[in-house]
């Protein structure tokens, strides 16, 4: 098992956590913390594999917990914890790298889903650097595997290798541009030259297939799904996905949740 830390200023709130997650057989619960400079001091030191931190800690709160970690390229991978169910939240902890964000009180199966993927990134981890890997899961729902576009043209695949890397982040045609080395009004016209879809076209597909496959095999809250698929505002979100698929989010959970 990997080893995992919680940062949480109640006692009540760590309990309930490590009774949620007792069964599971990825993470070890190795130390607790009640404040952000104390955890993150463990973290520095000690590089646990996993840190569950609270939003609001005294002193460093967590998301400045995060971004220091990600300033100062910490491996330690992180899920947030939470009370407060607000958009603005959840973006900012995904844009400093957090792979999930669990609301109180605790789902398991939301628990279940933002660990499964840390241990899949972190097997992952170990299988590049030669190291013995782990089953996490031998379910293939467990991870989302986008359509592959594919293009003859070296500059056009490594956009298109750019953006299936970097779909969840907030990234423009620019930066894709940028990436080959190109003028991005040349790479747009290019893009869709050589595939037939625009680059934006191709950036809203991967993000709605990845959010429809949140929806289907997860209970994360959809505006959750929203900023981990990349998307800064919920309502666009929710008004693109209507757009591609027909259904709202909601009700497309409802009629395909596997």
């Amino acid at each position: 098992m990997y080893q995992a830390i919680i940062i949480d200023d109640e006692k009540w709130v760590i309990k309930s956590l490590i009774s949620t997650i007792r069964d599971q057989q990825y993470f070890e619960i190795t130390d607790e913390f009640y404040d952000g400079l104390s955890g993150l001091n463990y973290i520095r030191l000690n590089k646990p594999e996993l840190a569950f931190v609270d939003v609001r800690l005294p002193g460093i709160g967590g998301l400045e917990l995060l971004q220091i970690a990600q300033e100062e390229k910490i491996p330690t991978l992180f899920i947030m914890i939470s009370g407060y169910a607000e958009f603005a939240y959840a973006q900012k902890a995904m844009f400093h790298n957090a792979i999930g964000y669990c609301l109180k009180p605790f789902s398991k199966n939301e628990l279940m889903d933002s660990m499964q993927k840390a241990c899949s990134l972190i097997t992952g981890r170990k299988a590049w650097k030669g190291e013995e890997e782990k089953d996490c899961s031998t379910d293939p729902s467990d991870k989302f595997n986008p359509e592959h576009l594919t293009s003859s043209h070296k500059s056009v695949q490594k956009m298109i290798d750019y953006t299936e890397s970097h779909y969840q982040e907030d990234i423009s045609v620019q930066d894709a541009a940028n990436y080959c080395s190109l003028n991005s009004n040349y790479a747009s016209q290019l893009f869709h030259q050589e595939t037939g879809i625009t680059f934006i076209g191709h950036l809203t597909n991967l993000r709605i297939s990845h959010a429809k496959w949140l929806l289907m095999y997860t209970d994360q809250n959809i505006y959750l799904i929203a900023a981990q698929v990349g998307f800064s505002d919920y309502f666009y979100f929710a008004k693109v996905f209507k757009k591609m698929t027909g259904d709202t989010p909601t009700h497309f959970r409802k009629n395909n949740t596997i």
